[in-house]
């Protein structure tokens, strides 16, 4: 029996913390001792047992024992008078005495050859690593009770803020190789952008796809890279910054990529700081695919879903035909094509599997309601645009035309002056900027063209962003 002694409530943590060290320490010992014998004839045998008790002991000790000593931390902490002869709970003297005769026991059935060393050795190693792992439980601070009393509590409504997230595609962080292939990996390892067996396309990846394709992507990410940054980075916080003033105060807006960073977690991580009341997505995708809106929401769920403050959520879906949107879009060519008078306007859309299409993605469908709704703010009669599709990757058939064949076709059928748009792009970024500014330049000029003019993407528009923000809000 313990003395009847008054001692600190910090001193009874740290005696409770000793005794489990000791007896932890001792148990250890004892089942090291049990267990040396038998290495000199299994080896292999002991060291299993060894190190299953440890493993085991651990992991008891962590997830069982841990909340057995965070109790009796609150327990203690809950005394009137801290005394000595209560660092534990009365009840818990006889269950130590059941445990040492049990100890007992098992010793001496294995000393009279009715258990073998090696279970036995490893259950005290067991327990004595699960003694010596939540003995930490007693250090530390303990959070005090939460209040629970609703009389004279704090009634006043919290979580008014909502809070935005803009939702893009995704850049490498620096125009290197080494970025660009963690940035492509990470892309193309997404099964709703790739839709091939992983065991089959993570290997084909890694061997052949990202050895080929990383020291091209990072040429192309050289030539358009900019003091700032990546082009889409930049364009995608700054138009952030224009939706922030148009929504106002009571919102909180944060940027994210689907792919690189910022990531989508720590997007959520920032605004749910903010108590927000509400969560909104704003993909910035035009058009809806699974494998640009699709693999965002699935993001965004995935991080909500390993929360357990989750606000209401909402994603603000497709707008591909738009009006206000669209007629921002027709003024912005009319500003960059005024007395150039070009024959034709190419609408280029990023392409697609057909596979993908026939399995029911919508992202056609939604590309033709841009380019007819966008066609009509232009005032353009059907022979006076087309829609194409860029960005092929792969062998398997995609969506036809394709912008880099069918624009030199065009300059070889005798147009001369063409002026492309990309609809499906808010930010400008390397399809715009490489593909169409560099790349489709130079093969239409080569195809006997002469003058080509490429539409910028809306990017920080502010009347753009006026735009988007009425969908933010659900207005339209």
């Amino acid at each position: 029996m313990l003395p009847d002694m008054k001692v600190r409530l910090s001193t009874l943590n740290r005696i409770a913390a000793l005794i489990w060290i000791g007896v932890g320490g001792m148990l250890l010992v004892r089942g090291w001792l049990m267990l040396k014998p038998l290495t000199e004839t299994n080896p292999i045998g002991t060291t299993a047992w060894l190190v299953g008790g440890l493993i085991l002991g651990a992991a008891k000790g962590r997830y069982v024992l841990w909340n057995t000593a965070l109790r009796n931390r609150r327990r203690m902490r809950d005394l009137t008078v801290p005394r000595l002869q209560l660092v534990f709970a009365p009840s818990f003297w006889p269950l130590i005495a059941l445990m040492i005769g049990a100890g007992a026991g098992l010793r001496a059935l294995a000393s009279n050859g009715y258990l073998s060393y090696g279970p036995v050795g490893a259950l005290y190693v067991g327990i004595g690593a699960a003694l010596m792992a939540s003995s930490l439980a007693y250090w530390g601070l303990l959070p005090p009770p939460i209040e629970t009393c609703a009389k004279g509590a704090d009634t006043k409504k919290k979580g008014t803020t909502r809070g935005l997230l803009v939702v893009n595609l995704g850049t490498p962080d620096a125009a290197k190789p080494g970025a660009v292939r963690r940035y492509l990996r990470e892309f193309l390892s997404d099964p709703r952008v790739v839709r091939l067996p992983r065991l089959l396309w993570i290997p084909i990846l890694n061997l052949f796809v990202l050895p080929w394709r990383v020291q091209r992507v990072t040429r192309a990410y050289a030539s358009i890279w900019t003091s700032e940054g990546s082009p889409l980075l930049t364009h995608t916080e700054a138009l952030t910054q224009e939706l922030a003033k148009e929504l106002g105060p009571t919102w909180r807006v944060v940027t994210a990529m689907r792919y690189g960073r910022p990531s989508i977690r720590r997007g959520i991580e920032l605004l749910a700081a903010e108590e927000l009341s509400e969560l909104v997505v704003l993909p910035l995708f035009p058009q809806w695919s699974d494998t640009t809106s699709g693999t965002v929401q699935a993001a965004v769920s995935e991080v909500l879903a390993q929360r357990r403050d989750g606000p209401a959520l909402r994603m603000v879906p497709a707008y591909p035909a738009d009006s206000a949107l669209l007629a921002r879009q027709a003024e912005m060519a009319r500003a960059v094509t005024d007395g150039q008078d070009p024959e034709l306007h190419v609408f280029s859309f990023h392409g697609l599997p057909e596979s993908y299409v026939r399995a029911g993605d919508p992202y056609l469908a939604h590309c033709q309601q841009t380019a007819r709704g966008l066609a009509a703010a232009l005032g353009l009669g059907d022979d006076q645009w087309e829609m194409t599709f860029q960005s092929r990757f792969g062998r398997e058939p995609w969506l036809t035309p394709s912008t880099n064949e069918r624009v030199p076709e065009l300059a070889r059928e005798g147009l001369r002056r063409i002026a492309v748009l990309t609809p499906g792009f808010p930010c400008d970024c390397l399809e715009t900027l490489e593909e169409i500014g560099q790349q489709l330049k130079e093969a239409f000029i080569s195809a006997g063209g002469e003058t080509f003019l490429c539409v910028p993407c809306p990017n920080a528009d502010p009347d753009w962003a006026r735009a988007l923000t009425r969908l933010v809000r659900g207005d339209g």
